[in-house]
């Protein structure tokens, strides 16, 4: 294993310990592993939502990656101070 890759999951076993807030403002403070980390955390609700969607001319995994890209807007649009947590603002 590189030493990258060994960082790399050092560094997501300590994200593990964090809550959606303090990840989210790591994210927003330009930390691509907490984004990573964010998305990989999130998949399983953007494939339960996209299952649910039905879209002329599109398959499932086009949904998926149109529920990615919301996933990464709703990381970089919360804001903390409102009343909704995050799993429930990126729904």
């Amino acid at each position: 294993m590189s030493g990258r890759s060994e960082s790399t999951l050092a560094l997501f076993e300590q994200f593990r310990t964090l809550g959606d807030n303090d990840l989210i403002r790591l994210a927003q403070k330009g930390n691509q592993e907490a984004v990573s980390f964010l998305l990989n955390k999130y998949k399983s609700l953007v494939k339960m939502k996209a299952t649910s969607y039905f879209l002329v001319g599109a398959d499932k995994e086009d949904l998926i990656q149109e529920g990615m890209i919301g996933l990464y807007k709703a990381i970089l649009d919360f804001r903390e101070n409102k009343e909704a947590s995050f799993r429930v603002f990126a729904e």
